[in-house]
């Protein structure tokens, strides 16, 4: 239960965040515009602001998505030991063997007069070769994370949207700012909700696909 809410307070996970920001942004000022100069219609003017605001904000959710992605270790090209064996899911006294090992393994193959730099990636090597034959046929490409930070923004949208309307309803008579605040509030915290909906489905199907 921890490590679930450790991952939903992580906010600092969230990538490109200033593009979400001109995303709300637009959003927010096409808002106020359309309803202090006529809300009883959405002008053209309104509805094109509102819809660069939804790409913005469409392509913050891909480049968020694409930048969490991380290739599995065992598939990527390593010349480095103590790199290789540091990105590893292993406890540190696995490491320090493992490192131990390929330093061995790589100063065998300089004696017989290899490179150290083709010695090492040999090594390296060796070592996913041994480790792919252990490994189950679903060994993934990529890691991809569990996105439940989405979930941690949502929140903060909620308590944030509630405590306005808790503010609007002690006023008695409404401010344009504050509904506006209210309708970015409630529109991108249901959007982080959806998106996290929308970022399992991807998941799956790169699963099933690869």
């Amino acid at each position: 239960m921890k490590h679930l809410y450790r991952k939903v307070v992580s906010l600092k996970d969230i990538k490109y965040g200033w593009l979400l920001v001109i995303s709300i942004l637009l959003f927010m000022v096409t808002l106020y515009f359309d309803l202090y100069y006529d809300p009883s219609h959405v002008p053209i003017q309104a509805a094109f602001g509102y819809g660069i605001a939804f790409i913005v904000g469409v392509i913050w959710g891909a480049i968020n998505y694409i930048s969490h992605i991380k290739v599995n270790i065992l598939y990527r090209k390593n010349n480095d030991i103590i790199t290789f064996v540091d990105n590893l899911a292993m406890v540190q006294e696995e490491k320090m063997e493992l490192q131990t090992y390929l330093e061995d393994y790589t100063e065998d193959l300089m004696t017989q007069g290899m490179e150290r730099e083709k010695a090492v990636k040999l090594a390296i090597d060796h070592f996913k070769i041994r480790e792919f034959s252990s490994l189950s046929k679903d060994t993934q490409i990529f890691n991809l994370p569990a996105h439940y930070y989405l979930w941690g923004y949502t929140g903060i949208a909620g308590i944030l949207c509630l405590s306005s309307l808790y503010v609007t309803n002690a006023l008695i008579t409404s401010s344009l700012t504050l509904i506006v605040i209210e309708a970015a509030l409630f529109a991108y915290g249901f959007g982080f909700a959806a998106l996290f909906f929308v970022y399992k489905l991807i998941d799956t199907m790169l699963y099933r696909k690869l």
